[in-house]
């Protein structure tokens, strides 16, 4: 059953939608006293907006994303950074980093994701012989997409070492990522706006994907093949 207006305003807290707010103004470089005015509100009033200090109703945050050009859904959608990250017109998202800033950015928002539940290592001696840090996830772990992203993790580490030993070429390894994404690609996550793409996506025309399934392809049985 498709959730109403109330409810998908209800998961976000009073200092989301301001942070999503001040975003979109800054965006659009309005000031929060030409915003107050296009409001008719006062300047303390936007800040208090911003702030989280007053707590919104939805016809009020309606009017303010008609007042910043964007659907209200979107605009609270739109709290987190998306850095490095460049639509293109075939809306294939291309990653573009250029400093470790942008690298920690991306780990950021990562690890804000509900349907997979990441855990933190780091090992430094003299506690350990290895300085090493790695972001996990546990394939038995409560996360929706927990199991399926290991089970990938491992296809891709299968992968890269049949391309690296020779028996797999460049060319198979760009299929088999092709394939992998678009099979993954009817995955939605459970956060609104991901909702929201998956009824666009029902709307549109059916692909037929170039894989049916996913399975563990191990690099041994693929160099006995050979």
């Amino acid at each position: 059953m498709a959730m109403s207006d109330d409810q998908r305003f209800a998961m976000y807290t009073a200092e989301e939608i301001g942070n999503a707010i001040k975003k979109r103004r800054r965006q659009l470089k309005i000031t929060q006293k030409e915003f107050a005015q296009r409001l008719d509100k006062s300047e303390r009033t936007i800040q208090k907006y911003e702030s989280g200090e007053i707590t919104m109703k939805i016809d009020l945050i309606k009017q303010v994303a008609d007042e910043l050009d964007i659907p209200w859904q979107e605009l609270l959608e739109a709290k987190t950074d998306t850095i490095g990250i460049v639509a293109l017109e075939d809306n294939t998202p291309s990653y573009r980093f250029h400093t470790l800033s942008d690298v920690i950015k991306a780990l950021f928002t990562i690890t804000e994701i509900k349907d997979i539940s990441f855990q933190l290592s780091c090992t430094k001696p003299p506690e350990s012989p290895e300085w090493t840090s790695a972001l996990m996830v546990d394939g038995k772990g409560s996360g929706t997409y927990n199991a399926d992203f290991c089970l990938f993790m491992e296809n891709w580490m299968n992968k890269l070492a049949a391309l690296q030993s020779g028996s797999l070429s460049q060319e198979q390894f760009d299929t088999w990522k092709r394939e992998t994404l678009d099979y993954y690609s009817d995955s939605f996550f459970s956060d609104f706006t991901s909702q929201i793409a998956k009824d666009r996506k029902v709307k549109e025309p059916k692909k037929k994907s170039g894989i049916s399934s996913i399975q563990i392809v191990s690099t041994l049985e693929e160099e006995d093949n050979e």
